[in-house]
């Protein structure tokens, strides 16, 4: 019994002495540990409102946009996308905001508005579908334009397969462009062998015939 008390005691005065030498350091470390776990959380619950914020609000251009008729004011869908980029800048609901402007740019037949929105999502989009689906938007703009070399360059490299149909039609657009009937119909029997049966299959043998009609 009294060994133990002495083990006790001394016990006792090891702790005190590493106290002294480490306590302040040790609840410096436990306060900034609990405060980076508070930090966390309320990180998440604003990350998580803000998230909210902007899917609510995205939601509410999508509506006003679907709702349009033609020559109907499209300044509200616009300034729904105007605050989204201006809220919620770097997120996907901002890119999709600036696809929407695209659109309502060329819908209008201001092709020059269109090409800003589509060239920020395309160079720095949050998604890579995003990228391509704004680069080739892009790329139908830039042949409205008849900026022929620019649209080229927006078509060069590899695209994934759910892109790459949609960019082998661009390039037989391309090449018709510039009177290069025979590049038009090379591109175009390749989207074919990429395209799935569809609306966008069917477009594309539209104009494959069209030209072999043509020569």
């Amino acid at each position: 019994m009294v060994d133990y008390i002495r083990d006790e005691e001394e016990q006792v005065e090891l702790i005190k002495e590493w106290w002294q030498k480490n306590g302040t350091a040790t609840i410096i470390t436990v306060v900034l540990a609990v405060a980076a776990l508070i930090g966390w959380r309320q990180w998440q619950q604003h990350d998580a409102g803000q998230s909210a914020a902007a899917s609510a609000e995205y939601q509410q251009m999508v509506e006003s946009l679907q709702a349009l008729s033609p020559g109907q004011d499209a300044g509200p869908v616009a300034d729904r996308a105007a605050t989204l980029i201006e809220d919620y800048p770097s997120s996907s609901y901002a890119d999709y905001a600036r696809l929407v402007q695209a659109r309502l740019a060329v819908d209008k037949g201001d092709f020059k508005a269109a090409v800003e929105p589509l060239t920020r999502v395309a160079d720095k989009g949050a998604t890579d579908a995003l990228q391509y689906t704004a680069q080739l938007r892009l790329v139908r703009v830039l042949l409205q334009q008849q900026a022929y070399d620019e649209a080229e360059k927006r078509l060069q490299g590899s695209f994934p397969s759910a892109f790459n149909g949609m960019a082998l039609e661009l390039k037989g657009d391309l090449a018709k462009a510039r009177d290069n009937a025979q590049g038009a119909r090379d591109a175009y029997a390749e989207a074919l062998d990429a395209l799935q049966d569809g609306a966008e299959k069917d477009r594309v043998q539209m104009k494959l015939d069209d030209l072999k009609s043509a020569s």
